[in-house]
């Protein structure tokens, strides 16, 4: 198990910029750099400089858009499977149980009140099953709505880089670690606490979500305030 907080960084400016994981103590635990020359998205996980997971999309990037990423040990066991989705700037379900009528009322209202989405990821079993998830908090979707956010749109393209969101990471219906991205230019940092207790099983898979999430956050950003 590993000392928390941990931090997350990697350069902003890179085409296919390396993540470092350092903990609480300032060692670094793990690196994370996407092949540039592969026929599916892979993200190679490396512990002191040997393999330690490995995240590989199960659609072809020449031929499909990636949405489905398999989390796999160095053995070759798939030990979850993170698979993107949306998520409405209207949170209903805290109010409503049912998970198929909470997600026809976030669509109805976020459409009759022109809301933005944002990405997030499911962390799901290798059955497919939702076991948990990678998603912005309700203050971030809010944020979104401000005309803060409309005014950022509105300027130079980098100025999106000042947008500081945050992330639950959840198992279940538990928060078991939460992510804040700092507000720095040359170098992207996230700040990644522990809520709750899991094991070192489901640590392994949780960091590997975040990994795969930091990978494609760059481009949400971009997307969603330019």
């Amino acid at each position: 198990m590993y000392q928390y907080p941990l931090a997350f960084t990697f350069p902003a400016f890179s085409l296919s910029p390396q993540i470092t994981v350092k903990d609480a103590g300032g060692v670094t635990i793990l690196s994370a750099a996407k092949k540039l020359i592969s026929s599916k998205e892979e993200v190679i996980v490396t512990a002191a400089g040997r393999l330690a997971y490995s995240i590989v999309s199960q659609e072809s990037r020449i031929t499909d858009i990636p949405s489905n990423w398999d989390i796999k040990s160095t053995g070759g066991a798939t030990l979850a499977v993170v698979d993107d989705d949306y998520l409405s700037a209207v949170d209903t379900s805290k109010f409503m149980p049912n998970t198929l009528m909470s997600s026809m009322a976030n669509n109805e209202i976020s459409n009759v009140l022109n809301l933005r989405s944002a990405k997030m990821y499911w962390i799901n079993d290798s059955a497919g099953s939702h076991i948990g998830l990678v998603a912005p908090d309700q203050k971030s979707l809010v944020a979104m709505q401000l005309p803060l956010g409309q005014f950022i749109r509105q300027m130079p393209a980098l100025f999106f880089r000042f947008i500081t969101p945050s992330y639950y990471v959840r198992l279940g219906e538990e928060t078991k670690m939460f992510m804040q991205k700092k507000r720095t230019f040359f170098l992207d940092t996230y700040t990644l606490e522990k809520r709750a207790d899991f094991t070192e099983a489901e640590e392994a898979i949780l960091i590997n979500s975040v990994i795969i999430a930091l990978v494609y956050e760059r481009q949400q950003l971009k997307d969603l305030y330019s």
